[in-house]
């Protein structure tokens, strides 16, 4: 716990010596780039034994070692052409280009970690108001699975929703595509991300959001007729099973309160943002997966690749009220978020230890 504590207390530090008072875009970049190194130590010097599933990962790190260089490409030639039942095998495939390079595990865990954590830097760069609370709320939200725990998914996400982002906004649909597709071959799952891209752009008219509403009712209604054919198609309907009955409401109910303080607000925000509109479809799609959270918590899954919005999001919100306030709100705000991390925090220890 101490170490997730000094590391944020360090975030807050750096965010009041760089970018709380007088900031500059230089500003920003130094301290985007110093937190983002704080991460990559973390994640990348962790016990093996930290993260549910990096010992998992350690053992698959093994075998792909004594796999054949012909097996492997064949692996993903069978699921690109053939439709082959294969387990993301374009995951299999990167592990073994890396094995070129280095065949120690605790390297490949700081490859991770610095691809995911550059990529999370600098989509916070460029879209954050307010990086310092953006990187608080990853450090207490988010970080125990994309910095601890997963190796495919973590990826995957940052191929398609963090390099990917910014293709959406700039309607670069053959280039998004193609990080679509390497994230699909790492983890299936990020096909979901992938409507985004169609929608991104959609002016918020009446008729647009009644379809969203209605598309809300009808996920709260249909429960398991909708998410379990859905589920069977990305590869995790067994998890149904191990988490029927919902979960994480804690993050759900937060995840709903923002969005629907957003929502109040996009007054505000609209006229304070050119990207107003991507950042409202992403957050539409956000609420419709959170509710698939509250069928089942194995949709976490797929809510984690839009639930990141929040970053952006509440910045925005606290932004919009008064100047005179906005102290008073940031700092109850942080407090509120350390406070879900007192609660949440798991154990960590340095792989020496």
């Amino acid at each position: 716990m101490s170490v997730y504590l000094v590391n944020i207390l360090l975030i807050c530090f750096w965010g009041f010596a760089l970018v709380l008072f007088k900031p500059t875009d230089r500003k920003k970049k130094v301290y985007c780039t110093i937190v983002a190194m704080q991460w990559i130590l973390i994640s990348g010097l962790r016990h093996i034994s930290v993260g549910a599933d990096t010992i998992t990962y350690s053992g698959a790190f093994e075998r792909v070692k004594a796999m054949s260089w012909t097996h492997v490409l064949g692996m993903n030639w069978d699921y690109v052409v053939h439709g082959a039942d294969v387990k993301d095998p374009g995951f299999t495939l990167l592990t073994k280009i890396f094995q070129i390079f280095s065949g120690d595990y605790r390297v490949y865990l700081f490859f991770i970690a610095i691809l995911f954590t550059s990529a999370l830097a600098i989509w916070i760069y460029k879209n954050s108001s307010m990086p310092c609370l953006s990187f608080v709320i990853y450090s207490t939200l988010f970080y125990s699975f994309y910095s601890i725990t997963g190796h495919r998914q973590t990826i995957a996400t940052a191929i398609i929703v963090l390099f990917g982002y910014q293709y959406v906004k700039e309607r670069k649909l053959f280039r998004f595509l193609i990080l679509a597709f390497i994230a699909f071959m790492i983890h299936k799952s990020s096909v979901v991300f992938i409507p985004y891209y169609f929608i991104a752009n959609i002016a918020l008219t009446p008729v647009y959001i009644g379809v969203v509403v209605c598309a809300t009712v009808a996920i709260t209604a249909l429960g398991e007729q909708l998410y379990a054919p859905i589920a069977e198609g990305l590869g995790f309907s067994e998890d149904l099973i191990e988490y029927a009955g919902g979960g994480a409401e804690t993050f759900v109910v937060l995840m709903l309160l923002v969005c629907a303080a957003a929502f109040v607000l996009y007054p505000w925000i609209k006229k304070n943002r050119t990207d107003a509109r991507f950042i409202y479809n992403l957050l539409f799609l956000t609420v419709l997966s959170t509710l698939l959270v509250l069928q089942n918590q194995s949709f976490m899954r797929v809510q984690q690749y839009y639930s990141l919005v929040i970053m952006i999001v509440i910045p925005e919100l606290v932004r919009a009220v008064s100047k005179k306030i906005q102290p008073i709100f940031y700092v109850c705000g942080l407090l509120v978020i350390v406070a879900f991390l007192l609660k949440t925090v798991s154990s960590y220890r340095f792989f020496w230890q």
